[in-house]
């Protein structure tokens, strides 16, 4: 058993009129915050009168938060590429700076005149 199997524990949610049991690591508040945004999503999406069957409407719910989900992998990428690019120039920059306190530590032709 390694660490991420011990960390499991058993949790109820109850999304609409439907109550699960699941085993998550989890804690109680992101379960909470994750309940809670997939519910605002099944009031957003899913309805009886709907001339939709429950089918397309649950599809076309699931496309929409799979399109947030790529979405915030495409500005994660851009992000995580904009990072490295600013340790790269705070990396020229700190080599910039030393070279010129090192100028400033050692003796000049102008304190020997």
């Amino acid at each position: 058993m390694d660490a991420q199997e011990s960390a499991l524990h058993t949790a109820r949610v109850e999304i609409g009129t439907d109550r699960f049991q699941i085993q998550t690591d989890l804690t109680d508040a992101e379960l909470s915050a994750i309940v809670a945004y997939v519910t605002k999503k099944v009031q957003a999406y899913v309805s009886s009168d709907a001339r939709m069957d429950m089918r397309k409407q649950l599809l076309l719910m699931a496309m929409d938060i799979t399109s947030e989900l790529f979405d915030m992998k495409r500005r994660h990428a851009r992000y995580k590429e904009f990072y490295l690019e600013s340790q790269k120039v705070s990396g020229v920059l700190a080599s910039m700076l030393e070279d010129e306190l090192a100028k400033m530590d050692s003796p000049s032709d102008v304190t020997k005149k």
